[in-house]
């Protein structure tokens, strides 16, 4: 291909997608799920489950390069912003995991009324402790010391 026929095409694919919405991470991830089932289904052993995974695979490929070609750009935006309001609400649980894990002097047990969350001291046995938020009085009982 030559030079000014490459720009030439560079030029008119710049021009088609003016005003779409392009590549987003929701893509990736769409992309990326396609991708897996795609594996997963070169192994299943059964002609009807290839049929129906294989069509998922279109319709969730289908979907992607919708949303990459969408001129609604605010909505494409919108879902792109719940993605990853998720992907932080998933990296905030596995955070607070990781460092309750990792706290060996406390334990943590919710309030069977109002559901807030209390750091106990470590100590084994049975134990009665009031819900600094609600006065509500119950049992904890600690395994390991």
């Amino acid at each position: 291909m030559k030079r000014g026929n490459l720009m030439n095409f560079r030029y008119k694919l710049m021009q088609f997608m003016s005003g779409r919405y392009g590549i987003d991470q929701l893509f990736y991830l769409l992309f990326g799920v396609s991708t897996v089932l795609s594996l997963i289904n070169c192994f299943v052993p059964w002609l009807a489950v290839k049929v129906i995974v294989q069509l998922l695979i279109y319709v969730i490929m289908g979907f992607a390069f919708y949303r990459v070609l969408s001129r609604n750009v605010w909505a494409r935006s919108r879902e792109n912003q719940l993605l990853a309001k998720f992907i932080t609400q998933i990296k905030k649980q596995k955070n607070i995991r990781r460092q309750r894990k990792a706290d060996y002097t406390h334990i943590y047990k919710k309030c069977p009324r109002c559901h807030a969350v209390l750091r106990l001291p470590r100590r084994k046995g049975k134990h009665t402790t009031v819900c600094p938020k609600c006065s509500k009085e119950f049992k904890v009982h600690v395994f390991k010391a």
